[in-house]
């Protein structure tokens, strides 16, 4: 059984918070609010809906510090735990991380790959409406008003194994589809109707985990091409240029981060209906587009 029912949030170590405040607001239109946390570490909210924040940037190395997923009752929270307990994941309750991350309750562990995994209800909504610097609207929820988080997030590492035991048999998640080239073998998974928030495949050989891609999603394409007329205009790194997507139908670019995290960032994404949803395995990541060759 699944009890998570989002991507909730995430925080990313960066080295330059400044770089991370500019990028965000003039580049991919997020609101940013920069403040000490909880923890009296400088950092840098991402605001992207009525939230708090979906995305925190804290002074650090530059990688992936944690991952937050939701439930949607403090009953599902303590049933999740007790489900993880019975498996032989350790996994503590943190009220003072959940003050920091500014959610009710917290139970954090381990994922099969290190990445740190934090399960937790309640999270901070805020009055004060959320207002893009380049008027960009993000899909964070769907046609029925239902929260589908703040995007999708791609993981990398050399144990592929356990990570499905881990997300799909632990945790419930399920599977959207697949895409399989020579070699490699890319899963999908969905927690609520957007076609992914968690993707993973095998790291390339002599490689640890590491978190390869964020995506945003907002609700037009102009958005998509404002965005990407300023990553040109500022000379950023484009890793792929302006596609479209066979499984999810995404019309997106990918651009990197200043801490070296690809960012896709995209329209249209396909909601999956659970009731009539066929698994399919892909053998191609994009009907066109997406081109890695000379996106720089």
């Amino acid at each position: 059984m699944s009890y998570i029912s989002a991507l909730g949030y995430i925080g990313i170590g960066a080295k330059s918070l400044d770089d991370w405040q500019e990028f965000s607001s003039e580049v991919l239109g997020l609101q940013t609010v920069r403040e000490k946390d909880a923890d009296g570490v400088d950092t840098l909210f991402l605001r992207m809906d009525q939230r708090h924040h979906r995305i925190a940037v804290r002074e650090g190395d530059d990688s992936l510090s944690y991952v937050g997923w939701e439930v949607a009752t403090e009953k599902d929270l303590d049933s999740q735990a007790d489900a993880l307990k019975q498996a032989g994941v350790t996994v503590t309750e943190e009220p003072d991380l959940a003050v920091i991350r500014q959610v009710q309750r917290l139970i954090r562990c381990e994922d099969p790959a290190g990445f740190q995994t934090e399960i937790y209800f309640g999270p901070a909504t805020t009055r004060a409406k959320f207002i893009s610097p380049t008027g960009v609207s993000f899909v964070t929820r769907g046609p029925d008003g239902r929260d589908l988080g703040l995007g999708h997030i791609v993981l990398v590492a050399p144990n592929m194994d356990e990570l499905i035991q881990f997300y799909i048999d632990l945790l419930g998640f399920q599977v959207s589809d697949y895409m399989t080239f020579p070699g490699i073998k890319i899963t999908f998974t969905h927690v609520n109707p957007r076609h992914h928030s968690l993707a993973f495949g095998p790291a390339p050989e002599g490689r640890g985990a590491y978190l390869d891609h964020i995506m945003l999603e907002v609700n037009d394409l102009d958005g998509v091409g404002r965005a990407l007329d300023m990553v040109r205009t500022r000379e950023l790194s484009l890793t792929a240029s302006l596609g479209r997507h066979t499984n999810d139908e995404m019309l997106s670019f990918y651009v990197q981060s200043p801490s070296g995290i690809g960012i896709e960032y995209g329209t249209a994404g396909k909601l999956i209906d659970d009731a009539t949803w066929t698994v399919s395995n892909w053998d191609s990541s994009e009907f066109w587009g997406h081109d890695r060759s000379n996106a720089h």
